[in-house]
This record gives C-alpha cells, structure tokens and sequence, in this order.
C-alpha cells in the first residue's frame, strides 16, 4: 500500500512537472512575440497574444478543451452588437474562418500531442471524411478561387464534417454540459443588454441575425438545463425562464416552434420510459413559461404580434412559397451534386427577390450541393434520430445522450426555416454534438435485470448520467458503426 501511494506521489509530481515546460515554453514566446510586433502595430501584437493564451489555456484544460473551445467561437458577438438588418461581420472573413478551423482543430492536435487514446476509425467515420474531403474539392474546382472559398458560409459548411470527426476523439464528453451552460449564460447577457439598448428592436445581430441567435440558444439549452439541474433545480427554473425571454425578444418563430418540438420530445421518451417524475417537471416548466409571458406585458405584446392572422401575409411567408417554387424547379435540373457552390441560392434570391437567401436550410443547401450535399449536412441529426429512436425502443432515458439529441433535433427544426448551415456558429455546434453523440449510440441498450428489482450496471449508468464510454456491442446500423472503432 505504501509502495502504490508513493508510486502515486511520483506519478503526480511527474504529470504536473510535465506541464511546466509547456508553460514556460508558451510565457516566453508571448514575450518575444509582443515586444517584436508591439513597435510595429500594437492591436496586432495584442490579438495574436490573446489567441495564443487562450490556445494554452485551453490545452491545459485536456480533453475538456474541446467542448469549450467549440462553445466560446459559437457564441462571441462576430458581427455588430446593434443592427436593424443582418450586417457583415465586424472582423475579416479570414479571422472568422481561423477561428471556426482552431476551435476543433487545435484541441484535437493538443490531444494527439498528449498522447490520448488512441482508437481505429469506424468505417462510418471513414465514409464521413472522404465525404467531406469530396464535397471541399468540388467546390474548389467549381470556384476556382481560395479568395472565394475562405467566407464563413463555405468554411463553416465543410467544418460540420472536420468538426464532427474531432469531436469523436472526445467521446466522453467530459465539460460539455457546463461548456453549454457558460455559453448559453453569455447569449443571455449579451441579449439583455441588447435589449436594454434598444428595446424596440430584436436582440441577437450580434450572432449574426435573430435567427442564428435562437438557433444556438436551442442548441445548447438541453445540455445548459442538465448542468443547473444537477446543481441546484431552482437554478434550472431561472435557465427556462430566462431562455424564454431571450427567444421571445429575439421574436424568432423558428425559434420557438424548436422550443416546443424539444418539449414535446422529451415527454413522449419520458412517458414512453414511465418517468413520470419528469413528466410532472415538463408540465411544471411549461406552466410557469405561459405564466411569465401572460403576465409580462412586453412579452405578452410580442407573442401576440407574431402570432397574429398577419402572418399569412407576411414577407417571410410570401418568400417561403417563392422559395420552394423555385427550389424544386432548380433540384430538378441538377439533383445530384446542385449547383457545386454553397450560397449559390442566396445569390440567386437576393437577384430575384428582396431577401438574400431560401428560408429553409435542407431546401438551400440541395440547390446549392445537391443530394449528396444534403445528406452530409444531415448526418449529425440522423444520430440524434438515432439515439431518440433507441430511448423509445429501449424505454431508456440517458440524461447525457438526450441532452445531445434534443439540442440537434432544435436546431434541425430552426433549419426548416433558416439557412442554418450557411452559419458557421450553428455548424460548429452541429458537427460537435453529433460527433460525441456517434460514440455513444452503442452506450443505449436495453435494460436487463439481474435479479428481481436490481438493474445491470448497463441500465445503471443510463439512468444516473454516468458519461465514462463502454465498448460497443453488436451491429448498429450504419449510424451506429460511427460509434466505435472498426
């Protein structure tokens, strides 16, 4: 015993001696990079130093790096706080797309570099990356131009791939949950203070445009709520209300019927599970949400604007129906591989129309790459399919798994009426969280007691959350050969 505990001592003592030279390694190079650059152009020499810590910083952080690094680029205000109309972003497209490629890719490297586990790709994987790697020289060859390919609707696109790859290199999901909690925190506080400096507008330019804005919240809502509900319910109570209010004075629709669909899922795997428990909670948190918007005037003033008999005539409305006219007219010419440029149909609709883009993502994205192009978008929530599809089978409800899922299935609802894709925000969390949900599909299983009233340790972990990965057992399908190695 004493000879493990000072093997232990060692072991410690080496581990954190070994991060010292990194350390020092990374203090002096910000030196000498700060004094070289700050004689010439001082705001340069503070951005690259600022990248470089928080590169450090987040490789010090291991394998937990990877969640947050994805989180922190999704959710920093890109594009001017304040605006009536979607603007350009505040930084050049050049810096965006670095960062959009650093935030799985630097992680990832980290991570090689430390020596993680190493696993064989699945084939799934495999197909998922010569994939991507078809799409990207398709698209080059099509432009014809590395100016043209570096803007974040391009970038972002393809990074759904590399992102979700990366991600499966962290399939223990380890800081994701609180990762998502921070970050739907910062949208909420950025939203609030948009709002207070202009309450006649709606809050969320700064992502990009309201809409992006719902989007990510949606997303990252599920895993948020799973880290305030495991600390303290109240403080989950205060997550949905104030999410809430942050759609609603965003005033995306999209947004809310995400919202609702979420709601409605999570009840049909929980009653289908016979958690009633949980039931009671949905219906909890729905009431207290009508509550607050019944009785706050604004929101009140709102939702009844949006939802009003004018929507029928819209300009949104009148738009969709000129979009699928003109999407299947165009899919139909060129099915397979589309036009070969993403935003090819934005393009076609800001010449056409007075809106610069077809307000559903799955019909734009097919113009633009056709089926094949599609389908590689979709990959992420086919598995989140996957895995609602298992918790109903199985009667299971994994609390980490769902939480995936259900952010996936939000977002794939907001892309019926957005071009979500085109947004790299939206793509990096898509990517993410779909490839840490592939390597866990194998982790849901059926519930098989050992003995009258005691459960496996399988059915165990499901029910607590437990987020340590178990080897795959049996055929899953193509969706579930992305969760293990070959």
């Amino acid at each position: 015993m004493a000879y493990q505990s000072r093997q232990g001592l060692r072991e410690h003592v080496a581990g954190a001696l070994g991060r010292t030279p990194v350390v020092l390694g990374g203090a002096l190079a910000l030196g000498l990079l700060g004094g070289a650059l700050t004689e010439r152009k001082p705001s340069t020499a503070i951005l690259i130093c600022v990248c470089a810590v928080a590169i450090i910083g987040l490789g010090m952080l291991g394998e937990r790096a990877f969640p947050w690094a994805i989180v922190i680029v999704a959710v920093v205000p890109w594009y001017p706080f304040i605006a009536e109309v979607a603007q350009a972003p505040s930084v050049k497209q050049e810096v965006l797309c670095a960062a959009v490629a650093a935030a799985p890719l630097v992680p990832w490297l980290w991570s090689l570099a430390l020596g993680g586990r190493r696993t064989r790709p699945s084939r799934g994987a495999l197909l998922v990356g010569v994939l991507f790697l078809g799409l990207s020289i398709l698209i080059y060859e099509n432009i014809d131009s590395l100016t043209r390919l570096i803007s974040s609707g391009i970038v972002g696109y393809l990074f759904i791939g590399v992102t979700f790859l990366c991600a499966r290199r962290f399939g223990d999901g380890r800081g994701w949950p609180a990762a998502a909690f921070a970050g739907l925190l910062a949208l909420a506080v950025m939203g609030a203070d948009a709002y207070l400096q202009d309450p006649s507008n709606r809050i969320g330019y700064f992502t990009g445009y309201p809409i992006t804005y719902g989007g990510l919240v949606v997303g990252l809502l599920p895993g948020a709520l799973l880290f305030a509900n495991e600390r303290s319910r109240l403080l989950a109570g205060g997550v949905a209300a104030a999410t809430a209010a942050v759609l609603i004075f965003s005033q995306s629709r999209s947004s809310w019927v995400a919202v609702t669909v979420m709601l409605l899922v999570a009840a049909l795997v929980q009653a289908r599970a016979g958690n009633y428990r949980a039931l009671r909670g949905i219906a909890t948190v729905v009431v207290i949400l009508a509550a607050l918007i019944l009785s706050t005037s604004s929101l009140n003033r709102i939702v009844g604007e949006k939802l009003s008999s004018k929507i029928t005539t819209s300009q949104s409305y009148t738009h969709r129906e000129w979009s699928y006219s003109y999407a299947i007219q165009t899919i139909g010419k060129r099915p397979l591989f589309g036009a070969e440029e993403p935003g090819f149909s934005a393009v076609e609709s800001a010449s056409k129309t007075a809106i610069g883009a077809i307000d559903n993502g799955y019909v734009s994205i097919t113009v633009d790459m056709g089926f094949v192009g599609l389908l590689a978008a979709f990959i992420p929530i086919a598995i989140a399919l996957r895995v609602l599809g298992r918790c109903m089978r199985f009667r299971v409800t994994p609390r980490y798994e769902l939480s995936l899922a259900l952010g996936l299935i939000g977002m794939a609802v907001v892309t019926i009426f957005y071009d979500s894709f085109y947004w790299a925000q939206l793509d990096l969390l898509l990517g993410a969280m779909g490839g840490l949900l592939s390597t866990r599909v194998a982790l849901i299983t059926r519930p098989t007691p050992k003995a009258k009233g005691e459960l496996a340790p399988s059915a165990s972990r499901l029910q607590t959350g437990d987020l340590t990965p178990r080897p795959r057992e049996g055929r899953l399908g193509w969706a579930g050969s992305l969760g293990s190695s070959s």
